[in-house]
């Protein structure tokens, strides 16, 4: 969304990693799924690479995705697809079949795009957690972080904007 004001050159597809006979493995060669979206990305390079015209390439990788390759996730070893926009903990079916879980850093305030590598650092307050801490605790916090605790609410170290980014291939 930040480099190019949406997600048209984005899918996500979703299926049971567990082994047979529930599902097919993660990363396994024989689920469909992961068959069937190699064949769609192929399908999606080509249309790429056959546009010859002087539209902008964001809009050529959008106008040239396969129209059935959607976010989606998939039931009965690959076999049943239920198309539907992957949103992290949005009340969906796709969530309910795979709930999402957090992580220390999304808890800590990291974005959810994970694109912080190195935060920045802020003095620990107290009063910015929900929890009450003792002295004993507090003491505690600030002896096992004695620079601080990220503050995601500033880009990471040298950070820079995404413009540009995956403008072409």
């Amino acid at each position: 969304m930040d480099a190019n004001g949406n997600f048209d050159n984005q899918v996500m597809l979703i299926e049971n990693g567990l082994p047979a006979p529930i599902g097919n493995g993660l990363f396994s060669d024989t689920s469909p799924v992961l068959s069937n979206a190699l064949t769609q990305m192929d399908e999606w390079l080509t249309n790429l690479v056959a546009d010859t015209s002087n539209a902008p390439i964001a809009k050529k990788i959008s106008r040239g995705k396969p129209g059935d390759l959607v976010d989606a996730c998939f039931t009965n070893q690959g076999t049943v697809k239920i198309a539907q926009l992957q949103v992290y903990t949005a009340a969906t079916t796709c969530n309910q079949l795979y709930p999402a879980f957090s992580s220390p850093r999304l808890v800590a305030g990291a974005p959810l795009e994970n694109n912080v590598i190195k935060c920045r650092l802020k003095p620990i307050d107290s009063h910015t957690y929900k929890v009450t801490f003792t002295t004993t605790e507090l003491a505690q916090l600030k002896k096992i972080f004695p620079d601080g605790v990220c503050d995601y609410t500033l880009p990471g170290v040298d950070q820079s904007p995404t413009d540009g980014i995956w403008q072409f291939f």
